[in-house]
């Protein structure tokens, strides 16, 4: 009963965001990738059960001269093909393990120095997508001598800083002369390619590179968003951590459904004990 309740509302929520947003297709090619790297993230979402309840996502840096960006690729792909082909859509509805494999796909999308000199950050929260825009903002690294380890094959160095709330470990190889890395990590002579905070709860370790035929790093959006600012976002994404998806479609009233033929939520969500990578904004 559990899952047929839960089916009917990620349904619900597709149908709402398929049929009343905006279709959007907004595609360029900035610059041709000089690498692609596919990372692993380790994000852990009950901070008081650390070792056993976490989330990994295969996340892919593409990085060029000028610009960068860093994304789920299966996302992008999904997200694209839906927006042309409404009967993939319908398919994706009928399908429980597909639909759900898709709604756990990450959603935020970094592009660096894009526009030139800032970020532009698409993000979800409170079943709305929305944007911002930031300075570049480069973190204050503190390279730490006799420290090497090899990750795929390259002979990477330490380095650490303290950015945006949290201690930073990374791993850098400067044999890849490229000043990038995942999420925000960059400004290392090198690229990259492990970081973690101190307490473990988020890690980046490189699994894939490709120098050759790396395609070419793009900007994207297939969602009609909504304008904010980068510490506002996290305020906001913060509260709705604490609240329930089902109860807020519930108390739409969408399609007719009435809260009364569904049982809301009581309590604070499941996988809710966690912060996000940046740590730096008003905390209740």
């Amino acid at each position: 009963m559990k899952k047929n309740i839960y089916y009917i509302l990620l349904i619900l929520f597709a149908s709402i965001h398929t049929v009343n947003a905006k279709v959007v297709i907004d595609e360029k090619v900035l610059e041709p990738a000089i690498i692609s790297v596919v990372y692993v993230r380790t994000k852990v979402t009950d901070t008081l059960n650390a070792a056993n309840d976490y989330k990994q996502d295969l996340l892919t840096l593409k990085a060029g001269k000028k610009y960068s960006a860093f994304y789920s690729a299966a996302k992008k792909t999904n997200d694209s093909i839906s927006s042309r082909n409404f009967d993939y859509v319908m398919a994706m509805m009928n399908d429980y393990q597909a639909f759900h494999r898709v709604a756990e796909l990450e959603n935020d999308v970094i592009f660096k120095n894009y526009p030139e000199g800032e970020n532009t950050v698409f993000l979800r929260f409170n079943l709305s997508s929305w944007y911002y825009q930031e300075p570049i903002d480069k973190p204050s690294w503190q390279l730490v001598p006799d420290s090497s380890k090899v990750i795929c094959g390259y002979e990477c160095l330490k380095a650490v800083c303290h950015y945006r709330g949290r201690q930073w470990t990374a791993w850098y190889s400067p044999e890849i002369p490229i000043h990038d890395g995942p999420w925000k990590l960059w400004g290392l002579p090198g690229l990259i390619l492990e970081a973690h905070d101190e307490k473990m709860h988020y890690q980046y370790v490189a699994l894939k590179i490709q120098s050759e035929n790396a395609g070419n790093v793009e900007y994207f959006n297939y969602s009609d968003r909504f304008k904010t600012e980068r510490i506002k976002a996290l305020v906001q994404n913060r509260k709705a951590l604490g609240k329930s998806i089902k109860n807020a479609i519930l108390s739409s009233g969408a399609f007719g459904i009435k809260s009364q033929n569904i049982k809301a939520d009581t309590g604070r969500p499941a996988h809710t004990n966690y912060d996000f990578e940046e740590t730096d904004y008003p905390h209740e």
